[in-house]
């Protein structure tokens, strides 16, 4: 079997459970070395734990809150000082929250949007400059953004472009970024929001070939989910599991995702057959949403 990732060091936020644990598995699968970056220390050691067993690579759990902008940074010099370089940034870690859009306090925008997407930017701007350091300076010093708008149309196919990827950003947006969720006002923006920076990113990355793109996931049963549906049921007075179902009665392949259908196209996105997508959402969603 073909390791698409052999030699690869992976980043991947929120990977103690859920989606993230699954996209962290996949590419140590498909053979990259892990970074399991997860707020809880005891599943991101068990996720590292399980990786070295199952795939034989290398992996390090490391704890961290990525609302904090300075841990953000000290993950990055660790991982770098433990494996001289970082490769893949799966931007996973994420929270979601139930409740009117009357009835949410500062506190709770604060909370979701802190984590979403204050935690997505940084973690992909960190990442990035360590990604840009790692462009052979050959390439590197034509590769500005001002040297791209002063160039000519005619020199444009004769710059010194690299014909590989030197990094790969995937971020985990939602179907809840294509539009309004009255219930999860904030979610939807934080998501939506990190669609915008996926474009951004992509714009501003692609002098040093670095991709960018976003993962859109519908419904998916994990712990999230749950507390989706759960909160539903209260909201509502439904009994547990209606939600989710109403839900996947409105998908046209008439199924939920499973974490491995995620972390199947994240490890797409992250491979080498992905080099000329960037700037991407795509839906994984069973057809829920088509834009």
């Amino acid at each position: 079997m073909e390791l698409k990732l052999k030699g690869k060091v992976a980043i991947v936020t929120g990977s103690g459970q859920g989606i993230g644990k699954s996209i962290a598995l996949r590419l140590a699968q498909e053979g990259a070395d892990v970074v399991v970056a997860e707020y809880n220390p005891e599943t991101a050691q068990r996720t590292a734990q399980e990786i070295e067993e199952k795939f034989g690579r290398r992996s390090l759990g490391y704890p961290v809150d990525i609302a904090d902008v300075s841990a953000i940074q000290r993950m990055v010099d660790t991982v770098v000082n433990h494996f001289r370089h970082v490769d893949i940034l799966v931007n996973n870690a994420g929270v979601v929250q139930t409740k009117p859009l009357l009835d949410l306090s500062e506190a709770d925008w604060d909370r979701v949007l802190n984590i979403n997407l204050r935690g997505t930017f940084f973690c992909l701007q960190a990442v990035a400059r360590q990604m840009i350091q790692q462009v052979p300076a050959e390439l590197k010093a034509t590769q500005t953004l001002t040297d791209v708008f002063s160039i000519k149309l005619e020199e444009i196919t004769t710059m010194p472009r690299p014909s590989q990827s030197f990094g790969k950003i995937v971020n985990i947006s939602s179907i809840a970024g294509r539009r309004g969720r009255p219930l999860s006002a904030h979610y939807a923006a934080s998501k939506a929001a990190i669609i915008s920076i996926t474009q951004s990113a992509a714009l501003a990355l692609a002098p040093y070939n670095i991709n960018v793109n976003a993962v859109c996931p519908g419904i998916v049963p994990t712990p999230m989910w749950d507390e989706i549906d759960r909160d539903r049921a209260h909201l509502f007075g439904t009994k547990p599991g209606e939600a989710m179902a109403a839900f996947i009665k409105a998908v046209p392949l008439k199924r939920a995702a499973s974490p491995e259908d995620i972390a199947s196209v994240v490890a797409f996105l992250c491979s080498t057959d992905a080099d000329y997508i960037t700037g991407q959402a795509l839906n994984v969603d069973g057809g829920y949403e088509m834009n």
